[in-house]
């Protein structure tokens, strides 16, 4: 029978926002730009969501690229935002103040700090597959830009459809790419960090 006593726990400004899309992105960068530190984890290769699939917005039908790309370019600038695409979250453990989260980033196989996005390697690629950016409607390469405005702004190469990752197969890709930026020896990485 003794009375209940609030109790104060220190919480720190470390944030996780799961989802990439508009919604996920504003947040990020609302959170990022009152001093917290973000980290962003987004499971498709590019953040943007559905919105980048529209041509415009309801009810005021703006252009819903020339909302979205602003603030999807926004993102990387924003030095309080650490960008995670092509990753999921595995487990969350702890408490309030104390979460550990572990996030599992496949890899694209194509380093976005070196690819240039000329598109050589595209053009060389022999395999086509159904475009799931649209629906299916279209084709694209296994290694290719998921949308013109995707951040980050490179190449991903298709781990499903590639045949350059099978023993003695194509490397077409790898062998045009100046920019070396193209490494197939890449497994997923488990990554571990706590926020509040």
């Amino acid at each position: 029978n003794e009375p209940l006593e609030r109790k104060e726990m220190p919480i720190g400004k470390r944030v996780l926002v799961i989802g990439g899309g508009i919604a996920g992105i504003q947040a990020s960068l609302d959170l990022g730009d009152a001093g917290f530190k973000v980290y962003l984890v987004e499971k498709n290769s590019t953040i943007g969501g559905h919105m980048a699939k529209l041509s415009k917005t309801f009810p005021t039908e703006d252009c819903s690229a020339c909302i979205l790309s602003p603030k999807m370019s926004d993102v990387p600038a924003n030095k309080n935002i650490e960008l995670m695409t092509y990753s999921e979250v595995e487990s969350i453990t702890g408490y309030l103040g104390n979460y550990e989260v572990t996030v599992v980033k496949r890899p694209t196989y194509v380093d976005p700090s070196k690819c240039t996005a000329c598109g050589d390697c595209s053009v060389v690629c022999p395999v086509e597959v159904p475009n799931e950016f649209n629906e299916g409607l279209g084709y694209r390469k296994a290694i290719y830009i998921p949308t013109e405005i995707a951040v980050p702004h490179s190449y991903v190469l298709d781990d499903e459809n590639c045949l350059g990752l099978l023993p003695l197969a194509c490397s077409k890709c790898k062998e045009v790419c100046d920019a070396d930026a193209i490494n197939y020896d890449l497994y997923p990485q488990k990554i571990t960090f706590t926020v509040d």
